[in-house]
């Protein structure tokens, strides 16, 4: 992370960040446009949903939008910590100024007060220019802890020191500097287990809690996955400039009862998958189920009809051929005229 340089003789934001509507480098939830990363932010993937849970997500989100306090947005991997705190900051009083979402499991112990708070020239080895730090760059607008868990225990007290003073003191310049920054935090862990066993500062986590917002798995609102499948359809049949993918009601079903272990973010690479390879919806929904894995959704031959024995035979075979249909009809010791015959017959292309 490089947050902050002099430019011209002033001290300026640089490397990951810009002022304004501020972004981050490309991370899972992105997509790719030719090349170049697409963000799934709260402007072009805003969180859908029509379940009362996701209902209930957004009037608290929208209901502390206005204020300053802090917020811990807690849920699973994949279910759209980022999108919430997004909107948040896009319903503030705070949207016109920088939103810099920042990773903190990728902050040592040794550099977090350079990359927090700044740092002067010659403060240290290596230093050849001023760095504003994410909380000066964020100045006026809200910085997202994203897994704020990761923070080094040791490091934690100095997060507290700055949220609590709203001042941080840049590596070698001994004077404080008032911010004015809003904070949001994520995470996929239990913060309150972590200060039961010492793990997390008990001050900084009642600091962050003043609003607790928990993002359901998918799994507990499944009635989102169809809203969801049309709403990423629509974006990557945009994204990729082809014809929206219509869904039988068969692959609509498999998909509405799948675990979706990742999430949002595993449906919606999912829906990317589809239109990037072309791939027949069916067939690109079993493979989605077959790499399930088997703690999570046990599968065995016990139970399954001949058709759907069959049906898994050959999308196992075309998985390890490359759907080369040749190699997989010489897999199954099959003619390739019959291989073809079988896709037909269980709608596999």
């Amino acid at each position: 992370m490089n947050v902050g340089h002099r430019s011209g003789g002033s001290e300026s934001v640089g490397g990951r960040f810009r002022r304004g509507r501020a972004r981050a480098v490309r991370h899972p939830g992105e997509a790719c446009i030719m090349g170049s990363p697409f963000r799934l932010d709260a402007e072009s993937a805003p969180f859908v949903g029509i379940s009362q849970a996701v209902k209930n997500v957004l009037q608290l989100a929208d209901s502390v939008a206005k204020s300053d306090c802090g917020v811990l947005i807690e849920g699973e991997s994949g279910t759209g910590k980022e999108l919430i705190a997004r909107r948040i900051w896009a319903k503030s009083n705070r949207a016109d100024k920088p939103f810099l979402p920042v990773n903190c499991a990728g902050i040592s112990e040794s550099l977090f007060e350079s990359q927090f708070f700044g740092h002067v020239r010659g403060a240290f080895t290596g230093a050849e220019q001023n760095m504003l730090g994410v909380i000066r760059a964020a100045d006026g607008g809200t910085v997202f802890l994203d897994e704020v868990s990761e923070i080094p225990y040791g490091s934690q007290a100095k997060l507290l020191r700055a949220l609590q003073e709203r001042e941080v003191m840049p590596v070698g310049k001994p004077v404080p500097v008032k911010v004015d920054t809003r904070f949001l935090a994520g995470t996929n862990r239990n913060l309150a287990e972590m200060v039961q066993e010492g793990k997390f500062r008990r001050d900084l986590y009642y600091r962050l809690n003043i609003v607790r917002i928990v993002i359901p798995p998918l799994r507990e609102h499944n009635e989102d996955v169809p809203v969801l499948l049309d709403h990423f359809g629509r974006l990557f049949a945009d994204i990729y400039r082809r014809e929206p993918i219509e869904l039988s009601r068969e692959v609509r079903a498999v998909l509405t009862g799948y675990a979706w272990p990742g999430n949002v973010r595993e449906l919606a690479a999912w829906v990317e998958r589809l239109y990037v390879t072309g791939i027949a919806p069916q067939l690109l929904a079993d493979m989605l189920i077959n790499d399930t894995p088997l703690t999570a959704q046990p599968r065995s031959a016990e139970g399954l009809s001949l058709k759907q024995v069959e049906r898994a035979a050959i999308v196992q075979a075309l998985e390890r051929s490359d759907f080369n249909q040749r190699k997989a009809a010489r897999m199954l010791q099959v003619h390739r005229a019959t291989l073809a015959r079988k896709l037909k017959q269980h709608k596999l292309i």
